[in-house]
């Protein structure tokens, strides 16, 4: 016996480089696979037990408390897909719609983190802000859907899409009249003063806005800012 039993050590199962995230890994740690960008845990296989202790669990709980008859969705930025699985899972019948502007993402989704078994699903590789500035020509329909989630992040950087109001304004027209918005925000402390500045220009375009802390399992931690369009 040492002191070593009983303990899984992480397993890169792969590596791949973009344009847009850099390099990506994906890792393997007992029963969970991650995929990783530039150190940040960018999503989990969808059976892992992390996944709905963690940020991804808890935007299902708010698409249940807040949507619990929830038809269609529609999510900005699909990483290796867990945000699709879970929801997939928790609401019958769901249509799903992810935009991800990555081609070597969603590659790595399809074969690591079983994209294609998602049901109702379609995705759309394309610039979030093009998809939402202007839906038609992705054959997406503007003022649609029920509820919609922003989670757009490349590693640890948020895109500059908050500095103007197009992007928010963009998206809030794809939301049917009183529709729910989530966007999905790092809170560590050196980005905090963007994040408040980011609610306050939400607030500008939405109305009932809610937040909450959600703790990472490592020191990262995410903030949940949720409204009704």
């Amino acid at each position: 016996m040492t002191i070593f039993e009983g303990i899984t050590f992480p397993k890169i199962i792969h590596e791949a480089s973009s344009k847009y995230n850099g390099k990506i890994s994906v890792v393997q740690v007992g029963a969970t696979r991650k995929l990783i960008v530039d150190r940040f845990v960018q999503s989990l296989n969808w059976k892992s037990p992390l996944c709905k202790k963690l940020v991804w669990g808890k935007i299902v709980e708010i698409l249940k408390e807040e949507e619990p008859k929830l038809n269609n969705i529609l999510i900005l930025g699909l990483g290796g897909g867990t945000m699709p699985h879970l929801i997939s899972k928790a609401f019958d019948e769901v249509q799903i719609t992810s935009v991800e502007i990555d081609p070597v993402m969603v590659r790595i989704a399809r074969e690591y983190f079983d994209l294609e078994a998602i049901p109702n699903h379609r995705v759309v590789t394309a610039d979030a802000l093009s998809v939402v500035v202007d839906p038609t020509e992705f054959d997406v329909l503007q003022g649609s859907f029920q509820a919609l989630i922003v989670d757009i992040y490349i590693g640890e950087k948020y895109p500059d899409l908050e500095s103007s109001g197009n992007f928010v304004s963009a998206v809030k027209k794809m939301l049917i009249p009183g529709g729910l918005a989530v966007f999905n925000r790092i809170y560590i402390e050196s980005h905090q003063d963007d994040v408040d500045d980011f609610v306050n220009q939400l607030e500008g375009f939405f109305k009932d806005l809610k937040s909450e802390v959600v703790a990472g399992y490592t020191n990262s931690d995410n903030i949940l800012i949720y409204c009704r369009a």
